[in-house]
């Protein structure tokens, strides 16, 4: 399996589609500070719109996917003259939630939806910018054309679906959107629009060997020296490429392993020395202070809530 495949098995991302927006007229809808884990995205499908990440002012057209990898508070506004604003409808078609603002022009159409992935995800996105576009509509060599030829059609798919929905149609706009994601990231690696976080590790020659070799075996003793000889570089070379891009490789090897750990453990059919084990902490005490940083509970109690939300008790003989 290539590393970007199992970098997403192991964030295990939860695409959703919340609102259908059709906005004729003078609008505007600010998005708070998302939860750590969760990325929101906007999808333009038809017209234009102003979006405002703090200071930073962007004008996006039909095409064009917003990413906030860090889920930063923003409003996303219709370019439309006029400050008379007409209430807007909503109404839950049994897929998304559709908002429509009436008014003369022709409507500004998006998807608004978010990401959800593992906690630690916070480690890997964090040193990346508020905001990531992926212009889909634009003109690019054959590679890139094809990339984002099926992004477009990933979009028109899912667009089809929230607009007219079918049997089946919530679980196939959320496979969808889980594509989407991965496309979005396979996008942005191959453009090398990204330069810090694990995506501009994976678009770096000098380091996409190192992140591949920790994703696909984050159990393994790692260490700096023998990363930086996986790479065919220095220690030093090594140290202040991952610093430029947000982290060390340690931190990279330990947010890992906590991603697989968390689903092994959610999964319940592992003890938690076992787990521990599976993620190359030989000392299972060790395991839980770092899991606990992580995560803010012990290994033991994230393993029996989620059993419990499943609604199979654990015993805690197997604590």
């Amino acid at each position: 399996m290539d590393s970007l495949s199992e970098l997403v098995r192991l964030l295990a991302p939860s695409g959703t589609v919340d609102l259908h927006c059709r906005v004729a007229g003078a609008w505007s809808a600010f998005h708070d500070q998302a939860p750590p884990g969760h990325v929101p995205y906007h999808v333009i499908l038809h017209g234009r719109a102003e979006v405002m990440v703090g200071r930073q002012q962007l004008h996006v057209a039909a095409g064009d996917v917003l990413l906030f990898p860090r889920g930063g508070a923003h409003t996303v506004s219709g370019m439309y003259a006029g400050t008379r604003r007409a209430e807007p409808s909503r109404h839950f078609n049994g897929v998304v939630t559709e908002v429509v603002v009436p008014g003369n022009a022709a409507p500004l159409d998006i998807l608004c939806g978010t990401f959800v992935l593992g906690r630690t995800a916070s480690v890997l996105l964090g040193a990346m910018p508020e905001v990531l576009r992926v212009q889909t509509a634009g003109a690019g060599d054959e590679a890139d054309s094809e990339r984002h030829g099926w992004l477009r059609g990933l979009i028109g798919m899912m667009h089809e679906e929230a607009e007219r929905p079918g049997p089946g149609s919530a679980a196939i706009v959320a496979s969808l959107s889980n594509a989407m994601f991965t496309v979005l990231l396979r996008v942005l690696t191959a453009g090398g629009q990204v330069s810090a976080g694990v995506l501009g590790l994976m678009a770096d020659p000098r380091t996409a060997r190192a992140v591949d070799a920790v994703v696909r075996d984050p159990a393994h003793p790692w260490t700096v020296d023998g990363l930086a000889a996986t790479c065919h570089v220095s220690r030093a070379t090594l140290l202040r490429r991952f610093a430029h891009a947000g982290f060390t490789p340690l931190e990279l090897v330990s947010a890992l392993r906590m991603e697989r750990a968390a689903r092994l453990l959610a999964e319940g059919a592992m003890s938690v020395s076992a787990v521990a084990g599976a993620c190359g902490y030989v000392s299972q005490a060790a395991f839980g202070r770092v899991f606990a940083q992580h995560f803010g509970e012990r290994p033991s109690d994230y393993r029996r809530r989620h059993r419990d939300a499943r609604g199979h008790p654990i015993e805690e003989s197997a604590a």
